[in-house]
């Protein structure tokens, strides 16, 4: 069997162990791995490459993704989809595998409608962990430890220097994982959410009465960026309290670096059921980690949303 793999949409700490070990596996069952460069854009310039288990020795540790990513938005044009899958049949094609986001997923069933005969698998990579049905995301684990690790070098100044009050602008796009994590640590005195918003006033109020803590020597709040609104929440603070305040943003920093362990040991886990998906033929699915354990769900339904009940755990 030939199987090909992409990485798609924003690259996450994950990816290329993930990579490696679907190499690993596909091989030990006779199967042949092709990688894709670009993702769905490699597909379409039909730039690839045989991947050996020799190739793939040293990805274990490396962040980002090897294969690089891109996007294709033609890819919801008939004609877009046509040429790809023509292309994968042309190059013996059985399963693709796409390592990615909920986008991504999109993507890959339009390529199974446009022929039937390809088998399409996906493996959640992204630091949003925000696919439906998942308890984890590739690249989530890494991204956490980034915030965590800049909220603790933050917290050396704010205990140095009290009376200061921190704000922190997380990635995670619109969804509020990394950044609420924060707060169930302690880490945080609260965040700002598109789940759960906070009006300037409402942020205000929170910075004074913490301020007001004789116990407490520093503010510190974090902000998903999909909210849009720390400068302006800064701007608005700084006026009514006149306080110290310093804006913080982690930005495409928490996205790289080197994978944890507990990203390593979630990369073999997916590769593993990705390529027993494929050898079994199991169609068109994504692999999912729920309660515990790696299972499969329709990829259609990864357009649902996955719901945030992080609030209290």
């Amino acid at each position: 069997m030939n199987i090909a793999v992409i990485t798609s949409g924003g690259d996450s700490p994950g990816m290329n162990p993930c990579l490696a070990q679907i190499v690993k596996c596909a091989s030990e069952k006779g199967h042949t791995v092709y990688g894709y460069r670009r993702g769905f854009l490699g597909i379409r310039d039909d730039d690839y490459r045989k991947l050996e288990v020799s190739d793939v020795q040293g990805w274990y540790k490396l962040g980002g993704t090897v294969l690089r990513t891109g996007r294709l938005p033609e890819l919801k044009e008939a004609g877009m989809r046509e040429k790809l899958a023509e292309n994968l049949r042309k190059n013996h094609i059985d399963t693709l595998i796409v390592i990615g986001g909920d986008g991504s997923f999109k993507g890959a069933l339009a390529l199974h409608e446009a022929d039937s005969a390809l088998n399409v698998v996906g493996i959640p990579g992204t630091i949003d962990n925000n696919i439906y049905g998942s308890d984890y995301t590739l690249g989530f684990d890494t991204a956490l430890n980034k915030q965590v690790n800049y909220i603790d070098d933050i917290s050396d100044t704010a205990l140095s220097l009290p009376g200061r009050v921190f704000f922190v602008e997380t990635l995670g796009a619109w969804d509020g994982y990394l950044t609420h994590s924060s707060v169930l640590m302690g880490m945080a005195d609260c965040s700002v959410l598109v789940e759960k918003p906070m009006t300037n006033e409402e942020i205000c109020k929170k910075v004074e009465e913490v301020l007001a803590d004789p116990q407490r020597d520093y503010v510190l709040i974090t902000f998903a960026e999909g909210c849009y609104q720390m400068l302006e929440a800064a701007e608005y603070v700084r006026e009514k309290l006149h306080v110290n305040l310093k804006c913080n943003l982690l930005g495409y920093q928490q996205r790289g670096g080197v994978p944890t362990a507990r990203e390593r040991i979630h990369a073999a886990g997916f590769a593993k059921y990705a390529v027993q998906a494929a050898d079994q033929g199991i169609k068109n699915v994504y692999v999912v980690y729920k309660d515990g354990q790696y299972g499969y769900l329709d990829l259609s339904c990864a357009a649902n949303k996955k719901e945030f009940d992080w609030f209290e755990l």
